[in-house]
């Protein structure tokens, strides 16, 4: 049992195509290989990328997060002090309230002691205009010399003693 060669020139030929079309295949396949190492080199490049950029947004987050925790504590802070603030000026302004109040009693006796010195003012002038007119006549000028006399005994009778 031999083969005939005429199967085998056909089945040759049929082989030989079937290899072409293989080696076309493989070929093929080679390029599209080559093709998909480019993309996955690219791919890795953007994962690459995309690592560090996540690397930097978690960083940049963590920065966020920690100028929000002072930001909160300046706030606290800041709080505080204007709590502090708003006390001392309801202190203030109570003090305040208290001079005033006082300014205004101080005023009225001011005022008072003023009208008070008006009516003195006044007693003094009539007193000074009685005692222009008492020393204006005539019995104070006739006993000028009596109450001469008198002043001369009283600074001999104060050294005597």
């Amino acid at each position: 049992m031999n083969p005939s060669p005429y199967n085998r020139a056909s089945d040759t030929a049929v082989l030989r195509k079937q290899l072409i079309l293989a080696q076309v295949q493989l070929m093929e396949l080679e390029d599209l290989r080559d093709e998909l190492r480019t993309g996955l080199v690219a791919a890795h490049a953007l994962l690459h990328q995309n690592r560090q950029l996540t690397d930097s947004t978690l960083q940049t987050q963590d920065r966020i997060e920690a100028a929000h925790r002072e930001l909160q504590e300046e706030c606290t802070r800041l709080r505080t002090s204007l709590r502090q603030i708003r006390e001392q000026e309801v202190g203030l302004v109570a003090r305040l309230t208290q001079s005033q109040a006082d300014i205004a009693a101080r005023d009225r006796t001011l005022q008072d002691v003023h009208a008070v010195l008006a009516t003195l003012r006044q007693r003094i002038a009539q007193l000074e205009t009685k005692q222009h007119a008492l020393e204006a006549s005539r019995s104070w000028r006739w006993t000028t010399p009596l109450r001469a006399l008198e002043r001369f005994f009283r600074q001999q009778g104060g050294r005597a003693k």
